[in-house]
Order: C-alpha cells, then structure tokens, then sequence
C-alpha cells in the first residue's frame, strides 16, 4: 500500500483488504465485490498493466481515491492465467456469507492460491502437456519425487537411492523429463548438483518448505487425502511417503474439500524406462527442436496425429519413457499392427475421438467446483459414441483390440443423467437460471409455471391499463433498481388512473406503481429469484452425482488416452510407410534401409537417401565413420537412435526392415558448446559428458559419439579419442557408433577386434564433392573440409590459400625446414641464457678482494663456461 494512505483513516473493507494482503505480501490479493474481484493499491497498479485493463478508483477516506482495478467474477480464470504466467502468484478472497445475510462488513478469506503449478483454467494451460506441480525431498538417503497435474489428477511416485555419485544427475535428469511448473523442495536440502541447477534455472518457480521429522504425520496426510490403499503402495518407501505428503500439504493448503479425482498414486520404476538422458534428448530433438526450442521438426510432432488431448499428453509421456520390457513392447506394437491393418476401424474411431474433449481436465475442474453447465455438456457430448465405440472395437478380429473394447467402462447412466437434465445450450454462469431442463424437477417447473404465468398476467395487466387510461403508449418498463413500473410521457401524466403511485421522475417520463403491479412484481421477481437458487442446487446435485462415478470416467479416459495413442501411431505408420519391427532376443542392432524419420518428410519424394545399420556382433561393437562435414554422418546416427526409441515405445519405424535389440539407455555426445556460467569451456564439457557416459552406459546401451576431441589440440584430441576407442573396446562392450575427422582412428580396426570402419560415400569430381549419403565399410583418408568450405560460400581467395597452405603443410621439406628452424631457435635461445648467466658471474667477481686460490678457482669456472659456448 502507498504509504500516503494512511490505514487508521481507510474505510473498514479496505482496512481488511490491507489487513488481509499482511500474510500475502508475494501474491497479488483479488477481492471479491459483488460479482467483482477487485484489486486495490499497488497491486491494482500492477494489475491494470499486466491484463491491460483500465485503473480505476474508489474511495477510501483519504481525499485522493485509492487505485482499483477489477475483473469480472465468472472469468476471473482467465485473468488469474495470465497474471500467473507473467510470473506473480495470485491469492483470491471470496465472500464466505451471503452478503443479504451479513451484518456490517461480509465476512471473507484467502480461498485459493493460485501459482504455475495450481493452475486449473482448461483453456488456459497447454493442451496437449501436463502442467505438474512437483515436490522433492532429498536427505543422506536419497531423492524422492512426487508430482501432480491438478488440472487431471494425475499422480506419480519415484525414488532414486544414494547409491552413486551421480545422485543429482539423475535426479536432474527426472526433473528435465517431467518438466514442471513449479517445483516445491525441503529447505534443508544439501544435493550440489541440484543447488547449482536451481541457481542456473532460475526460470524455475521454486518453494523452500521447512522438513517436518514428525513421520507419522506425513502418513496420516496420505491417508487423509489417499485412503489407506494408496499408502500401501508406497509402504516400503519412506522418502516418497514424506515427499507425496509435502505435496499434498501444498494442493490442500486453501482446498478445505477433497479432490476426487486426485485419487490414485502411480509408482514410477525408473529402471523399467529405457534412460534418455536430458542432452540426449536434446541432441535427438524429440520434443523440442535445436534451432528455436520449439515443437516444430521434431519427433513428437511427427508422432502426434492423436484426435484427443489425452492421446497427445500419452504420447508425450510414452516418448519420455520408452519401454524396455519385451512382453509390454509387442504388445503394443500388436495392437499398432491391429489398427495398421484395418484401416475401417482406425477411421471409424478417429471419427468418434475427434468429437470427444478433454475428459480428464473436465472431470478435474467437476472435482474442484470450477464447472460450468457448457463443461456438463462437454462431458455429455464426449460420452455420446462410447457405446459406438465399444462395438466397434469388441467387434474386431484382433484379440487385443476385441478386449479394449471389451473392457470400456458403461458410462451410459451419466450420459443420461446430464442429458434429461441440462438445456442443450446453457450460459456460462450457473448462479442465475436457465440451467434445468423442463420435466426433470417437479418443484422446479411448478416455480417457473407460477413465473410464468406471473409474466402473461404482468402482459395483460400492461394492455387494461393502457385501456384504462386511454394512454397508447403506456408500458411496463423493468429497472434492477427500481424493479418494475408503469412509464407515461409528461404530455399524459394528467390522464393516469388516481390509483397510480408517484414512484420516479424524469426529464420526460414519470414512473408510477400500483398495488396490482406489485403483487405481480413479487410473484415474478421472487419466483425468478427462486428458480434460480433452485436450479443451482440441482446443478450443484446432477455435479456430486457425476463425482460418484470419478473412478469409472477416469479409466474410460485413461483407455481412451491409449486408443488413441496406439491409433495416432498406427495413422503415421500408414502415412510413411513405416515397417513393424522384430524385437530381438540378442543386443544386435539391424536395420534395412532405415531413414530419419523427421528429415524425410522435410524433403521430397524419393530425396533421403536410405542406409542400413548393422552393429551390436562380438566383432562389430564399435563402429568408426569418416568423411566430410555434410555428408550425412550426423543424420545416419540420430536415424539409428531415433529408430530404436520408436520400437520401444510401439511404433513402427521407417525402414524397409528392423531387427531391434533392446537398449536399456541411449547416450549421445554431440556438438560443440559450452557452459559458461558453470566455468566449462566446449572441451571441458565434452569431456564431463564423455565421462557420464562411460560411468553409466552399460552392455544393453546404444551410443553416439560425434567428433570427441576435437575441443583441444589435435594431438591431444587424437589422442584422447583413440584411448578412448580402446577403453571401450577393452572395458565396456556397449554399441557405439563413432563418427569423427581423425582418419588416423582407422587403424584401429586392426588392432581390435570388435571395431569396425564405416565411411560416407562422396564422389570428387574436378575438385568438387558430391554427397552421395550412402554409408558403407571402408574409411576415408582424409576429412575434405577446404571441399566443404569451397560448398559453404567462401571467397576463392580464402580457398586459393588454404590449398597452397595444405600444399606446404603436407610437404616432407616443409616440415624438415620447420624442424631446423625450430632447432636453431632452441640452441640461439640455449646460447642467450648462458651468455647472461657469464655476465653475471663477472660481475660478482671483485679482484681485490680475492685470495689467489679463490682467484684460481673463479678463473676455471669461467673457462668452463666458455668452453660450454
């Protein structure tokens, strides 16, 4: 508050407003008036700039007005989003009493806190990624994390011990893969890797809570809101048990009502999810590209083609997490091949999906007391197919499908309940009527008949007057305030009934009212007046009715997630001609003309250039390619990798064939960059890579290494990688494809046995390059790069000199001369310091005060280093 307003001269509601903003200094404080929620002071400043909305006034006891600034109570959600993401957090103040009811100031408080990760507005949040709000709780232990979408109820679980050094990392690594809004972390946290990630991402909305030891309040918290079956879940985990708590500690901190649809714990296993590591998945552009961290050219947007939200957000999760078990694998890509082949039944059920909304976040807002009437029919209009659909599906000759279908929930009751209940077309608000269908209330009709006929009474009683009086234009006018009146012209007012009651002058018109009008005023008036509370307990009834089916339509929801998930995968194969892939029992990677799958689709038909992959043999564990920058070494590497992580999460993959090995973890060091602010220069994070990766990658892994060392010298660098090429070959025995410009590492695949050379195809013709971006076994002598640059654009000049430079360079009498001239250089620099050290040896000798032997031995000392000259 701006300290010109003084607190003990504000008006009472302003001094509670102020009074009320004490416990919320780091929230912008809405304040419910009337169907207004009003900002005042400083925050009203900052909100009226932040929404673009006029700053207003009000008075407040002083003589200048206090700042005001308000929003409209029925879309006070949207407003709240917009606040939020510009990065404030906002607390609402409702009114707790019925403002007819009060006596003095309505009794109010902090109902709702709202922050990035407690946002529940639909139409506000992204529609086809979960928002999560996600607690950590970290001690000598481990790390256990707890994360929740309010907005769908989803829950997880995960634990990773304190069994290595590279705690934090992984931890990190989970972060990166859930991505959440805000963050909640016991203050007492000491992990550094995590201390440093949070100063370095300080986009993060983070929250420190104080560690309570008291455990068996952390599980009377979960029983509380979870019920005693969810507990046993995680019963043998004490760090998530204290995690999950704090978490719900957070969501129910301002929810005084349970959340339904928040009802069912998911405990995530991390190792049984193939690990993509956060750079990983940043190299191979899965969900975000390089270029502008957008989705756009990557492999979530070509995998996409889901006809609901709930199918996309699966997909996404399914991308994060591919699977690593064989059984759940062939599976689902069974039932990718059941809806690839019949191409009826994947139309026919993308016909039915387009028309279904977001179920999940729909039942969430139900749960939370946000629904309107239009989400009610929403649900309604969602549910309508699934019968159609059940059929469908049951009717299938694949197995797999026929027992989806099968096992759909009967949900035909809450149709049928929303449908007998709810006008097709409802408004928005549902505190003022017009929500009930006729025939579904018998006390509901009979007050609206009473209305009704109050109304064609208020009709015939306007016509005998207006025949009374004589006057034609006499009407019955309604005003909120005044309610309703008869309104006549001054030119008639002499001819009004002398029954007719003065109520209200104007400039041109007097307002009169009867005892007639009055009684049909109240009928009216307090009929509209009890319809409405009516219809809102028998919405708020129809709402309690759903939520008792909370568990039925969260499944249906969940099933139809993984329909249309398996379907969209099944869209895309068709659409590219992707092929289905054999899982292999051997960790043998072998892949038939296999394309990247997002590259080609970028180019026209017939422009990729197709190759094979074969690697993963005792004798073909690592895998070298040479050839020039541009070739295609880069794309053949992300294609083999990116093909990998579609078979494991059920996709078919664009190859002509593919035998895939499950890998356990893909690991990638690609590109050169650094990390300023950690004080790691490209190398030096090069190497912190290369080291993550020999320290975690394991027999079952897959990796890609792309020019490792050329960070420093090219001795050192050259060094570096071939030691390294050894380390793997002796010591780890994992896949690895290594694509570089030191040709020299082509001698290994003499000296060891399971290395093998690949090179990319180019022709040379009149000393020009044509990339043919075919691999195949051999190696290249050397990297090509004045080619490249030639290709890039350089001036001819440059090009001219860079080829008589590599002229000299390669010249064994350039390099003799160079030795040569090195050498003098050494003996001149040799001579120079001698020459110094014999001045310096004269200049400290003082004859006279030398004794003959002494001077004898000064004497010889000088001979001999002379002679050294």
């Amino acid at each position: 508050m701006k300290s010109k307003f003084k607190y003990e001269k504000l008006t009472p509601m302003l001094k509670h407003y102020v009074d009320m903003k004490k416990d919320f200094k780091d929230a912008l404080l809405l304040y419910r008036v009337g169907d207004f929620y009003e900002t005042f002071f400083d925050d009203a400043i900052i909100t009226a700039k932040v929404l673009s909305l006029t700053l207003t006034g009000k008075e407040c006891g002083h003589e200048d007005r206090a700042p005001m600034c308000g929003v409209p109570h029925h879309v006070v959600d949207t407003y709240v989003n917009k606040l939020v993401k510009k990065g404030y957090k906002v607390a609402l103040c409702d009114q707790v009493e019925d403002p007819k009811e009060a006596k003095g100031l309505v009794k109010r408080a902090i109902t709702k806190v709202i922050t990035p990760g407690t946002l529940t507005d639909i139409e506000s949040l992204d529609r086809k990624e979960n928002n999560y709000l996600l607690s950590i709780f970290e001690n000598e232990y481990g790390i256990a994390m707890s994360y929740c979408d309010i907005s769908t109820g989803k829950l997880v679980c995960l634990e990773i011990k304190a069994l290595s050094k590279s705690l934090g990392k992984k931890a990190i690594d989970q972060i990166e893969k859930i991505n959440p809004a805000e963050l909640v972390i016991n203050s007492n946290y000491s992990n550094q890797d995590l201390k440093q990630y949070f100063n370095l991402n300080n986009n993060i909305f983070l929250n420190y809570i104080n560690f309570t030891s008291d455990f068996e309040n952390r599980i009377k918290t979960i029983v509380k809101y979870l019920g005693k079956e969810n507990l046993e879940k995680i019963s043998d985990k004490r760090l998530a048990i204290i995690s999950l708590a704090n978490l719900l500690d957070y969501i129910y901190k301002y929810y005084n009502e349970k959340l339904e649809h928040i009802n069912n714990i998911e405990l995530l296993k991390i190792n049984e999810y193939m690990e993509i590591e956060a750079n990983t998945r940043k190299n191979l552009e899965l969900t975000r590209n390089l270029n502008n961290n957008s989705k756009e050219n990557t492999l979530i947007s070509l995998l996409d083609e889901a006809d609901t939200v709930m199918g996309s957000r699966l997909i996404h999760d399914w991308l994060e997490r591919p699977l690593i078990d064989r059984d759940k694998i062939q599976r689902r890509l069974d039932l990718v091949g059941g809806f690839y082949k019949d191409n009826i039944l994947s139309r026919n059920v993308s016909n039915i999906f387009d028309s279904i909304y977001d179920l999940e976040r729909i039942l969430a807002k139900i749960s939370y007391k946000r629904a309107n009437a239009r989400d009610l029919i929403s649900l309604k209009n969602s549910l309508k197919d699934i019968p159609k659909l059940k059929e469908i599906l049951k009717n299938s000759n694949n197995k797999l499908i026929s027992a989806l279908g099968i096992n759909l929930p009967d949900i035909g009751d809450i149709y049928d309940l929303i449908d007998k209940s709810i006008v097709i077309e409802p408004p928005i608000t549902i505190t003022e009527g017009n929500l009930i269908k006729e025939n579904y209330n018998k006390d509901l009709d009979e007050l609206k008949n009473l209305s009704n006929n109050a109304e064609e009474r208020l009709l015939t009683y306007e016509k005998e007057q207006r025949d009374l009086t004589g006057i034609k234009s006499l009407k019955i006018i309604y005003n909120k305030n005044n309610g309703y009146s008869i309104e006549v012209t001054k030119s008639n007012t002499d001819k009004v009934d002398k029954t007719y009651i003065r109520k209200q002058t104007l400039k041109n018109q007097e307002r009169y009212t009867t005892e007639e009008l009055e009684n049909i005023s109240s009928l009216i008036l307090n009929g509209k007046d009890k319809i409405n509370i009516l219809e809102y307990e028998l919405f708020n009834n129809i709402v309690d009715k759903i939520l008792e089916s909370t568990s039925r339509l969260q499944a249906l929801s969940k099933m139809i997630a993984n329909i249309d998930s398996i379907n969209s995968l099944a869209k895309i194969a068709v659409k590219h001609n992707y092929v289905k892939p054999i899982i292999n029992d051997e960790p043998v990677i072998k892949i038939e003309s296999g394309r990247h799958p997002v590259i080609e689709i970028n180019l026209k038909e017939n422009e990729f250039i197709a190759n094979d992959t074969d690697i993963g043999q005792d004798e073909n564990l690592i895998q070298i390619i040479t050839g020039p920058n541009m070739a295609g070494k880069s794309t053949y590497m992300r294609q083999t990798a990116l093909i990998i992580i579609m078979t494991q999460i059920g996709s078919f993959v664009p190859a002509k064939s593919a035998q895939i090995g499950i890998c356990d973890k893909i690991f990638t060091r690609i590109g050169a960059s650094d990390n300023i602010s950690k004080g790691q220069s490209t190398f030096m994070l090069e190497m912190n890579e290369v080291s993550n990766i020999l320290e975690n990658s394991t027999d079952k892994s897959f990796v890609i290494l792309d020019e490792v060392g050329r960070g420093t010298s090219s001795d050192d660098g050259l060094s570096i990688a071939m030691a390294l090429v050894e380390y793997l070959s002796k010591h780890k025995k994992v896949k690895t494809v290594f694509a570089t410009h030191f040709h020299e590492l082509t001698i290994l695949e003499n000296e060891l046995d399971n290395v093998t050379n690949l090179k990319m195809e180019i022709l040379e013709e009149n000393n020009n390059l044509v990339f043919l971006r075919k691999i195949s076994k051999g190696k290249s002598d050397r990297s090509y790069g004045i080619e490249v640059a030639k290709l890039s654009g350089l001036p001819d000049e440059i090009i001219d000199n860079a080829n008589n430079i590599m002229n000299r360079l390669s010249n064994e009498d350039f390099y003799e001369l160079d030795k040569q001239k090195e050498l003098k250089n050494s003996i001149d620099e040799i001579k120079d310091k001698k020459l110094e050290d014999l001045r310096n040896l004269s200049e400290e000798i003082n004859i006279n005060e030398l004794t003959p032997l002494e001077a004898l031995n000064k004497l010889n000392i000088l001979i001999e280093r002379i002679g050294e000259l």
